[in-house]
């Protein structure tokens, strides 16, 4: 499991966590004692921890791990919220419980983030893993992120993005 290269793996000054000092965090704070999935992890590792809300780098009003929807924002991350995107890939993905758990891991993490299109998950719901990976990574996100004048931050989706398909092509 990966965690962003571009971003230091400690707390900022500004109260934002990365790695498994974010998922600490996240677990305090939600109050989670019990064990942490290795897709609660794997989520956290990407997102980040922040104590409350705060505008990601595209300006988007974002609270806890990375949570931009309405809707969901305030919820407990562990019970409420990172449910609901699981049971998206599951949904979306032929074959999910079969598949390794870090392959699931990526597969919510794609789901999470938003960054999966229509093509990506038709594929995934072919139990094409090669072609949803190739997909995956055919989106203009990942592309700006690879480009010459991409900030930190859009380098560092295009690295998410990178390892969530290598761990589809993994369990291909």
């Amino acid at each position: 499991m990966g965690s962003p290269s571009t971003v230091a793996l400690v707390k900022s000054m500004n109260n934002q966590y990365y790695g498994d000092d974010a998922v600490n965090a996240a677990a305090r704070y939600y109050g989670f004692k019990g064990p942490i999935s290795t897709i609660a992890r794997h989520v956290i590792h990407e997102e980040g921890f922040v104590a409350g809300e705060y505008d990601d780098h595209k300006g988007i009003p974002t609270f806890g791990v990375g949570v931009a929807r309405e809707e969901l924002k305030g919820k407990n991350f562990f019970t409420e919220v990172l449910p609901e995107y699981e049971e998206q890939a599951r949904r979306a993905t032929k074959g999910y419980a079969t598949l390794p758990e870090e392959t699931q891991a990526a597969i919510v993490s794609m789901a999470y983030r938003g960054d999966w299109g229509k093509k990506t998950r038709a594929k995934l719901n072919k139990g094409d893993l090669k072609g949803a990976a190739k997909e995956y990574l055919d989106h203009g996100e990942y592309r700006k992120g690879k480009g010459r004048n991409a900030t930190p931050e859009e380098q560092a989706v295009a690295q998410r993005m990178e390892r969530n398909a290598k761990a589809l092509l993994e369990a291909s």
